[in-house]
């Protein structure tokens, strides 16, 4: 094992090149505007969700009051490109709502959690469609941990009171799954669906269908990704050293684990993607105020890998691949493409 990882190590430089460029995006507003997922159903055609927020004018009185904090209104916005993200269009807008970073795409619609910002803990999922932009509330919920689909259905989880994995389907909660746990982020392979589970005294990662197996491994888990058919890449940071990054491929026919790298000097990664073409990811460091970020990449199923410096390294999120692009939207209405090849 130890000589299979001095190995990988050395082939960390082999496999993606990339060619990248920044752009400013026409369309979007410089300032106030934040996003919070994106999604690329195409190479050209791409979604941004997230929530612009208009102050107010202060009056000169008002200004020389030091505690004075300026009155605010917040819009849940979606923005549409046609064009790779050079330019984008205002698609739907709700006053006095904010998307969130939870969200999943299942035959390209977005499912995505909104919640009012002028009441606490006031959620909905909406159901966009990227056919006709239409805007669909599918159902009002408390607070929610993560929800994703497994090519059949869309699963999700709150993260409140007595935890419960729901089914959602035609805009109606239709089931739930007994777990003592809750998902932190999940997928599907072969049919079966997968999570990262959680409590307060452990995580582990096992099916959702078998909470009670836990499957030991050598990493705090922090995301799981689809590897191949029959693999799932589990990342996270290593037990014995917080200031190291693996990787550990599961097996679900075998159920057997396997630790395929690991990333020394680097102690957060986030937003792991995959595709048929690509796996990516992106690791960093906490400096001063920021995170600093790389991009992390493999275009052999997690065989090699290479760690790729970014334009912009503190705007990593949200962003998204489609093929062999990795598009990030990298904050004052800048994209970041990367071709990987």
């Amino acid at each position: 094992m130890k000589n299979f990882l001095i190995l990988s190590s050395l082939f960390i430089l082999i496999g993606c090149k990339k060619e990248t460029n920044m752009y400013k995006c026409k369309g979007i507003p410089d300032t106030n505007q934040a996003f919070s997922y994106m999604y690329f159903k195409t190479e050209k055609e791409g979604y941004l969700f997230g929530t612009l927020t208009n102050y107010e004018d202060l009056t000169e009185k008002e200004l020389q009051d030091p505690n004075n904090i300026p009155r605010s209104s917040d819009e849940a916005n979606i923005y549409k490109t046609t064009d790779g993200g050079k330019n984008w269009i205002k698609t739907g807008s709700t006053l006095n709502f904010s998307y969130h970073n939870i969200a999943t795409n299942y035959n390209n619609d977005v499912y995505i959690l909104r919640s009012d910002v002028r009441e606490d803990f006031k959620f909905n999922i909406i159901q966009f469609s990227t056919s006709n932009g239409e805007v669909k509330n599918l159902i009002n919920t408390r607070p929610i941990s993560s929800i994703w689909n497994d090519n059949k259905k869309v699963f999700f989880t709150n993260n409140r009171s007595n935890i419960n994995l729901y089914l959602l389907e035609s805009g109606q909660i239709i089931d739930s799954v007994c777990i003592k746990d809750y998902a932190l982020f999940g997928l599907s392979l072969k049919n079966k669906s997968y999570a990262i589970f959680s409590n307060k005294e452990k995580v582990y990662f096992g099916n959702i269908n078998k909470t009670s197996v836990e499957i030991k491994l050598p990493i705090i888990p922090k995301n799981i990704v689809k590897q191949d058919e029959n693999k799932i890449l589990i990342a996270g940071n290593t037990i014995t050293n917080e200031n190291e990054i693996s990787l550990v491929s599961y097996d679900v026919n075998t159920t057997q684990t396997e630790i395929i790298n690991k990333f020394k000097t680097y102690s957060i990664i986030e937003n792991l993607q995959s595709n048929d073409k690509a796996i990516i990811g992106f690791i960093g460091n906490i400096k001063g105020a920021f995170t600093e970020y790389d991009l992390l990449c493999s275009l052999d199923k997690g065989k090699t890998w290479q760690i790729q410096k970014l334009e912009e390294p503190n705007y990593v999120r949200p962003s998204c691949l489609i093929d062999n692009i990795v598009y990030i939207y990298s904050g004052g209405a800048r994209i970041q493409k990367i071709v990987l090849d």
